[in-house]
């Protein structure tokens, strides 16, 4: 019976939705930790951000877009999908060019490898939504060697 679920769970989500799920429950749990207690180089790196809005704010933009990310993943319509694959990409190239600004205007001069790392989140998002679906399980087989045990003539 688990199989049974596990198997119609894959076909449903596929490669595509099953990475806006992980990548939406990843960005929700990760807002919540901005909102309950942000560390002290994101405070210090998203001083953009934070001079425009609370921190908490700023944290509920990663659990909106993990929320939305999560939901989109269960989707057969292929715009909700890209709906799902834009709210996902949003919060880490927020975080990019925040993290970016911080180091390049000397506020925080570690802050470009959180830029470096939030604009690889962020280009992984966006390559995945590349991604062309395709309908149904990937199945992998061997072919056959040609008659005459696979020696080529010619």
């Amino acid at each position: 019976m688990t199989g049974g679920v596990v198997a119609a769970v894959r076909r449903r989500l596929g490669r595509r939705g099953a990475y806006l799920l992980v990548t939406g429950i990843t960005w929700t749990l990760y807002g919540i930790g901005v909102i309950i207690d942000p560390r002290v180089g994101t405070m210090r790196a998203a001083v953009v951000l934070r001079d425009a809005a609370p921190l908490q704010v700023w944290g509920a933009v990663w659990v909106a877009g993990g929320v939305v990310a999560a939901a989109s993943a269960w989707a057969a319509c292929p715009r909700w999908r890209a709906l799902g694959f834009g709210f996902a990409m949003l919060p880490p190239l927020l975080w990019a060019l925040a993290f970016g600004w911080a180091w390049a205007t000397g506020e925080y001069p570690r802050a470009w490898t959180g830029a470096a790392v939030w604009a690889g989140a962020a280009a992984k998002v966006w390559i995945v939504a590349g991604w062309t679906p395709r309908p149904g399980p990937v199945v992998l087989s061997v072919v056959p060697p040609p008659p005459g045990g696979g020696a080529l003539s010619g």
